[in-house]
């Protein structure tokens, strides 16, 4: 077993009870991409490059990210010097690390992909199109990852999301 079927079944999940969905394109989505819906909490964002050095760029992130059965998403992210939440002011130099979209989502368990088609977003070319995640599974946690190129060089980019505490309870897993 690999893949997403081998996450679901080291996570407790049972990915032939997870009920089928069809996205807004009238395509079939897999069965388990139920297991991704409900609403995500940013636990962390980090950069790997080639030399094996790992940065958080944006120190302890803000963020949400929520999924629903219809294949819906919606995506927030903020540096944590940007979040001006509790009446603090962020500074000039943190005001674009922010990252806003919405759109729909599609999951291909077999290739350990998910992919958010945008349709409306905040960030230009950086947030926009079809954007292809792997994902897994550790835990509780959902990890997204994708590579981009900074400085000519590879970057991978990590971002680990934690079911929220505050979601419904049949989104939460048994």
């Amino acid at each position: 077993m690999s893949g997403l079927p081998a996450c679901l079944a080291t996570s407790g999940i049972d990915p032939r009870g997870a009920a089928a969905m069809t996205d807004r394109d009238g395509d079939r989505a897999w069965p388990e991409a139920s297991s991704v819906v409900g609403t995500w909490e940013l636990v962390s964002m980090a950069w790997t490059y080639p030399d094996g050095r790992t940065i958080e760029p944006w120190g302890t992130p803000a963020g949400r990210l929520a999924y629903d059965a219809a294949g819906n998403v919606v995506a927030l992210l903020m540096h944590e010097a940007r979040n001006e939440a509790g009446g603090r002011t962020s500074t000039p130099d943190v005001q674009p690390q922010y990252s806003a979209y919405f759109g729909t989502y599609r999951v291909d368990p077999g290739h350990g992909v998910i992919t958010h088609r945008v349709v409306g977003s905040l960030n230009g070319a950086n947030a926009s199109g079809e954007l292809r995640r792997s994902f897994a599974f550790e835990g509780d946690d959902l990890i997204l990852g994708f590579t981009t190129e900074r400085d000519g060089v590879p970057v991978v980019r990590r971002l680990v999301w934690r079911r929220s505490p505050s979601a419904p309870a049949a989104w939460k897993d048994p």
